[in-house]
């Protein structure tokens, strides 16, 4: 229905750019990518400041294999769009450092974190490798993610900030946007750092919580943390969540504790958790991911989708199972950019919206582990 849409839109204006970009989305979703880039081309043809063709091409060149243009392409986003995150800074008075060739020892830089929370997480990795230059850096981060990250000692030469005044604008000589820094570093030719962030990190304790949860972690199972969807204002969410009714065959284990490490956004996930005897809902807990972290530390497995909790787990060192849809983001592919994260499985779609192979490789998995 929305390639029929597209097209009718298109027969009635041949020059009608987002309708020739959408169905370039389409054909990228669906693993078109040649009629992909057709579409995207088209629209820049129309439009050849089109940002929306440009970051959608960015991610084909990327999944396509061409990594250098990829990330050319990103570098030409509307940087602005982090301002979502961080309202009203004013920015402009601190050149943009575009080139790691120009970095010098001493000098101030102000990294502006883009994106979402496993964006800026990821980040990390790409900073402990800026430390050891001896450069000093600041990185603005959503103030969710502040507790946590502001008493990580594996990165402790970078100052954590969650808001800046305009008299400490002044005092930067340079700024990065943060989603830049892996163009920065592909084109520079240096390495992001690995980054395992020690339990002796994290300022939570028991304390913090009701008597329920330390019970819960107390008893002798094996437990294991599950994310199955992300926010909902993000583009792909559609494709990279699953409906929590898919893990039956996971969750009918009664050797495992699951607990929920998402917030809850239906009334039917939350039927299926509160029937589920062996599965508990800690999402109560989360007020930030200093309460994320904490409780994830106690697990001994991460289940997750392409969400924020992927990240966390991977630099908390935990034993990790990615899901990922059949087109994904293209950072989770090892041939471009590396493995992110030593202790992160991938089990991956064969087939388009298709969980069924992915869930069950996991189930029998689980299982298999649990008889031997």
């Amino acid at each position: 229905m929305a390639k029929l849409c597209f097209d009718t839109a298109i027969q009635i204006n041949p020059k009608n750019s987002s309708a020739i970009c959408a169905l370039g989305l389409y054909h990228y979703e669906s693993g078109n990518f040649k009629d992909a880039k057709y579409y995207y081309n088209n629209t820049l043809e129309i439009d050849k400041n089109s940002e929306w063709a440009k970051l959608n091409l960015s991610l084909l060149e990327q999944t396509s294999g061409n990594y250098s243009k990829g990330l050319s392409l990103y570098e030409e986003r509307e940087k602005k769009r982090c301002l979502l995150l961080h309202e009203n800074l004013k920015h402009e008075q601190i050149p943009e450092l575009k080139d790691l060739r120009f970095l010098e020892k001493n000098k101030s830089i102000l990294i502006i974190g883009e994106q979402g929370f496993g964006d800026q997480m990821m980040i990390c990795l790409y900073l402990k490798k800026l430390q050891s230059l001896n450069i000093n850096i600041s990185y603005l981060i959503n103030e969710k993610l502040y507790p946590f990250l502001k008493n990580i000692k594996e990165i402790d030469k970078i100052k954590i900030i969650k808001t800046i005044s305009e008299k400490e604008m002044k005092t930067f000589d340079f700024k990065i946007f943060s989603m830049s820094l892996p163009f920065l570093f592909h084109k520079k030719k240096i390495k992001r750092s690995k980054l395992k962030i020690s339990n002796l990190s994290l300022n939570k304790n028991f304390d913090n919580y009701p008597s329920k949860v330390k019970e819960l972690l107390s008893q002798k199972k094996i437990f294991v943390a599950l994310a199955w969807s992300g926010r909902n204002s993000q583009v792909r969410n559609s494709y990279r969540s699953i409906r929590l009714k898919f893990f039956n065959k996971i969750l009918d284990n009664s050797k495992l504790n699951f607990f929920v490490m998402q917030k809850i956004s239906n009334k039917e996930d939350l039927e299926i958790i509160n029937n589920t005897k062996n599965f508990h809902d800690f999402s109560n807990y989360l007020n930030d991911f200093s309460d994320t972290a904490f409780l994830l530390s106690k697990m001994d497995l991460t289940i997750s989708t392409c969400t924020s909790l992927a990240h966390l787990s991977g630099l908390l060192y935990k034993k990790t199972y990615l899901l990922l849809s059949m087109i994904h983001d293209p950072r989770w592919i090892k041939n471009n950019n590396g493995i992110l994260y030593d202790n992160l499985k991938v089990f991956k779609q064969k087939e388009l919206n298709n969980w069924h192979h992915p869930l069950e490789e996991i189930n029998k998995l689980l299982r298999h582990k649990n008889n031997s």
